[in-house]
């Protein structure tokens, strides 16, 4: 019906994690909702190899996405691209930064050490960097985001986690901006409009799929051969996974 009618092609995706409507109803979500971003200013990072894919910065104040940005890692290394997304963070005015932990970017955190002890020295803020590895275990594991089923018996990893509560946030979203619910206004998410990266970000959100693995728990789909990494999507998921605030909204959500 969504491909055929709508012209929605992606909406027909078969186990799409997050429907296109609801990625609609976020664009400029705080504006249409009267809301003022306020909060804490986060920073993360999604590493490439020096191949095709891209490196990709994503900045959020509060619940709004207000900055993403891709450069290709071709000719470039691990400590380039830290030192690249520092600069982004003082331009951002953001003191803490998160990374993908897992394979390439597990080399951050040494170069990112090395370089706040040089801004130490010269007096300079250092930034806090954190390591999200969504290989790594759930967050919370006895703690429920869907009602009536503990994360740590829902979740496969700490990734299939981080993804399903950015997807609790769009469906929230999409219920106070479309359908006029009342809803906790710090378990939505708002995407600037005037992004920079919007197309294609929307166009990643849109490809992400999940499934169910033999254990009954979800897990997120990796993309199909051949095509580019979800660079700007991921960097969104590190930027609003669980790990980077309280759970007691997703807590809420499942009363």
């Amino acid at each position: 019906m969504a491909s055929e009618v709508d012209i929605d092609y992606r909406g027909s995706v078969e186990g799409q994690l997050i429907p296109t409507s609801w990625i609609n109803a976020a664009i400029g979500a705080a504006k249409k909702l009267g809301i003022e971003p306020t909060g804490q200013r986060y920073c993360s990072l999604d590493v490439a190899d020096e191949g095709k894919d891209s490196n990709c910065l994503a900045a959020r104040h509060g619940i709004e996405l207000q900055y993403l940005k891709s450069w290709s890692g071709k000719n470039s290394d691990i400590y380039k691209t830290t030192v690249r997304a520092f600069a982004l963070c003082d331009e951002l005015g953001s003191t803490s930064l998160t990374y993908d932990g897992d394979g390439l970017g597990a080399g951050v955190r040494g170069d990112a050490n090395n370089i706040n002890d040089e801004r130490d020295k010269a007096e300079k803020s250092v930034i806090h960097v954190t390591a999200f590895r969504g290989s790594g275990q759930v967050f919370q594991p006895d703690r429920e985001m869907v009602k009536g089923r503990k994360n740590k018996d829902f979740f496969a990893n700490a990734k299939s986690q981080a993804w399903w509560a950015l997807r609790l946030r769009f469906e929230q979203t999409h219920r106070a901006v479309v359908e006029k619910m009342p809803v906790d206004i710090d378990s939505i998410i708002s995407l600037d409009p005037n992004l920079d990266e919007l197309e294609p970000l929307r166009s990643e959100l849109s490809q992400i799929t999940y499934s169910i693995n033999q254990t009954g728990k979800i897990l997120i789909d990796k993309q199909p051969p051949g095509t580019l990494s979800r660079n700007r999507a991921d960097s969104l998921m590190i930027a609003f996974n669980p790990q980077s605030r309280s759970l007691e909204v997703w807590a809420k959500l499942a009363e």
